[in-house]
């Protein structure tokens, strides 16, 4: 199990004008792609982020924008309300309160639907506050969790993808279509092995007063305010406000993670949020000598047009004609056609002669 990607984006408000057809589309999608793929295949296209991109394209938002993640998995979790158990799949999630999926998720999926908002949350500290999460699976417990993060002050989003598959919560991450930030705290890196370890052994072994002391007389340390000289070859000129030394440490949550077994459960205690984790990082790199990396994470295609009108204005009635084409592709199969490509090759046909419409057939 692991992270699978993430892509940068800007944030957006207002109306989506083809809600409706997104619900209609991405419903028929996804019966389609159950239907030929399967459930797991189908999950493990949604944990990739490029082809999420090309979906949310293909349904008339601009790749760039937040709205891309959000309207669209509240899209598909609304059209197949209902018809998860013939389905095979689930989708839960969503900003605010929806956000709260933990007593939506089967048993086996509660530590993967905590832990992964935790990562995102407090290990990579790259300014984004989580906002949105959703969580998708199938009756073998196959999973995705797609989380989204908010910075309000360059106004963008940054998603996060992670699935069933890969090597672990802790590990490099495959990063599309972003623009980096000048400061990142990434904990979870291949690079900071050796500063999990230390926080790991601080924790366990120095009282939590003691902990919280030598934290907090970083602050008062001369010429130390921007960390400049202490994480590797990156020179720090600049430190936003939410990556500074903490001013506050939880000292109680410190006491219960005496208990935790490893660094993950360390930061799954309730309590032990991005602010504490910093200090330990810092504490870890400046004290023992450990180093975090600083270094961001970070290294799509038009269907039916977009809502903004660029590179054209959506084109809704194509989008119901290719949800019920789609759809016909599926009932024809359950009447024992087998050679569903038929319906996708009618499909073809109607939007022949119109390039933009063909790359649907493309995507």
């Amino acid at each position: 199990m692991g992270k699978t990607g993430h892509a940068d984006l800007r944030l957006c408000t207002g109306f989506v004008p083809q809600y409706r057809e997104i619900v209609q589309l991405g419903g028929a999608l996804l019966e389609y792609m159950v239907d030929e793929l399967g459930t797991e295949e189908t999950l493990r296209k949604f944990s990739d982020p490029i082809w999420f991109e090309a979906m949310a394209s293909a349904m008339g938002f601009e790749w760039q924008f937040s709205g891309a993640t959000t309207v669209t998995m509240r899209a598909l979790a609304e059209a197949i309300r209902g018809k998860e158990e013939s389905l095979g799949l689930w989708i839960v999630g969503g900003k605010g309160n929806n956000a709260r999926t933990i007593n939506k998720v089967p048993e086996e999926l509660k530590e993967p639907d905590v832990t992964t908002a935790k990562v995102d949350s407090a290990l990579i500290q790259d300014g984004y506050d989580i906002y949105f999460h959703a969580v998708a699976w199938d009756r073998s417990k196959h999973w995705i969790v797609i989380n989204q993060g908010m910075n309000a002050r360059n106004k963008r989003a940054r998603r996060y993808h992670w699935s069933w598959e890969s090597d672990g919560y802790l590990n490099d991450v495959v990063a599309v279509a972003g623009k980096p930030e000048r400061i990142v705290l990434d904990i979870q890196a291949s690079d900071s092995k050796e500063n999990r370890k230390t926080i790991e052994d601080i924790v366990h072994d120095e009282s939590p007063k003691r902990i919280k002391y030598k934290i907090l007389s970083l602050r008062r340390r001369p010429g130390q305010a921007t960390l400049t000289t202490y994480f590797g070859d990156v020179e720090i000129q600049w430190m936003p406000y939410a990556f500074k030394i903490p001013s506050r440490i939880n000292e109680e949550a410190l006491r219960i993670a005496k208990d935790a077994e490893n660094f993950l459960d360390i930061v799954r205690t309730p309590g032990i949020g991005p602010s504490t984790i910093r200090g330990l990082s810092f504490l870890a790199s400046l004290v023992y000598g450990a180093p975090a990396s600083w270094k961001d994470p970070v290294k799509y295609t038009y269907a039916f047009g977009t809502k903004a009108g660029k590179p054209w204005m959506v084109e809704r009635k194509e989008m119901r004609k290719a949800a019920e084409f789609l759809r016909s592709a599926v009932e024809e199969t359950k009447l024992g056609v087998k050679e569903k490509k038929r319906a996708v090759e009618r499909l073809a046909r109607l939007v022949n002669g119109d390039q933009r419409a063909r790359t649907v057939i493309r995507t």
